[in-house]
């Protein structure tokens, strides 16, 4: 009854996509429902093991395989059900061990690229930095907190405990570890931006209006990083395309079919970040001007 209905209201041209978005949405359900329904039985097998420390390393490395079998999922959904494609340069800067993966966030969908794009072809494992309010989805609170990742309460009272969270993440990483942050703190729109802008003043805001395809970077958590790192090279995520996923409304009206996901890679190697704190900080704002730059040349390469 739904897929007849989608396909009548998909007849508007506001709403072209509608039969495709809810074809999408019930994907991610089945995603959604096999993933606990997995997950469910992982702790069963596990818990039945004897030997400790064998279920805990095989316990992680099944959870982990989830992770990757979810977000391929995901992405294979949009690649069946959207027609979107992958185009990626700067692949050079995906070789090596052990980064903190910088990104910026347009999208839930970016979530998925560190995994697919660098993480699952060198089975690497990725301890992510997530707002909390993810947690509302099934899978990521199962397996999300089984991994050792971070879920950050950005209206925190104690904001310095939630920094030393993040910067924990660094903390007994092994050699096929790293973790992602998006510095962003939240997926950017034109109002998003609009409203950060009427916030600031002075350099802050100097700053930030130069980044029109971004939102300024929450300097809390990636400082945090970068004060706790001993080691990691620095991996650069720029995107586009994936602002056509961005809310429902974007997916119903076909903005998104037929798109071309473009990626871009730079990487900094640890002996070229700053050690201190106001060189870090300098050093993110360079940073997020590459960005703007990388980002704007990706849309004048004819991405969507």
């Amino acid at each position: 009854m739904w897929v007849l209905l989608s396909a009548i209201i998909g007849l508007h041209p506001k709403f072209r996509g509608c039969l495709r978005c809810g074809l999408f949405l019930a994907g991610y359900l089945w995603c959604e429902s096999i993933g606990v329904v997995i997950s469910f039985f992982i702790w069963i097998r596990h818990e039945l093991r004897r030997d400790v420390r064998t279920q805990a390393q095989d316990f992680l490395q099944a959870n982990f395989k989830l992770q990757c079998w979810w977000a391929g999922g995901l992405e294979w959904l949009g690649r069946r059900i959207f027609g979107i494609r992958f185009e990626v340069s700067g692949s050079d800067a995906l070789v090596g061990e052990r980064v903190i993966f910088i990104s910026r966030h347009a999208s839930i969908g970016d979530t998925i690229l560190p995994v697919r794009l660098y993480g699952q072809p060198g089975n690497r494992h990725l301890r992510y930095v997530l707002k909390r309010e993810l947690l509302n989805d099934p899978c990521l609170d199962i397996v999300g907190n089984r991994l050792p990742n971070y879920f950050v309460d950005r209206f925190s009272d104690d904001p310095a405990n939630e920094r030393d969270g993040v910067a924990s993440l660094l903390t007994g990483l092994s050699g096929c570890e790293g973790v992602v942050i998006y510095p962003e703190g939240t997926r950017f729109s034109a109002t998003k931006r609009e409203h950060v802008l009427e916030k600031l003043s002075g350099d802050e805001r100097i700053h930030a209006e130069r980044w029109t395809h971004l939102l300024p970077p929450r300097y809390g958590g990636i400082l945090a990083l970068l004060q706790a790192n001993q080691q990691l090279d620095l991996l650069f995520c720029a995107h586009v395309g994936l602002e056509g996923s961005a809310d429902f409304y974007s997916l119903m009206n076909g903005s998104w079919e037929n798109s071309t996901i473009k990626v871009h890679f730079w990487r900094v190697p640890f002996d070229e970040i700053p050690k201190d704190l106001d060189g870090q900080r300098n050093f993110i704002i360079e940073s997020w001007d590459r960005m703007q730059r990388e980002v704007s040349w990706l849309h004048s390469a004819g991405a969507g």
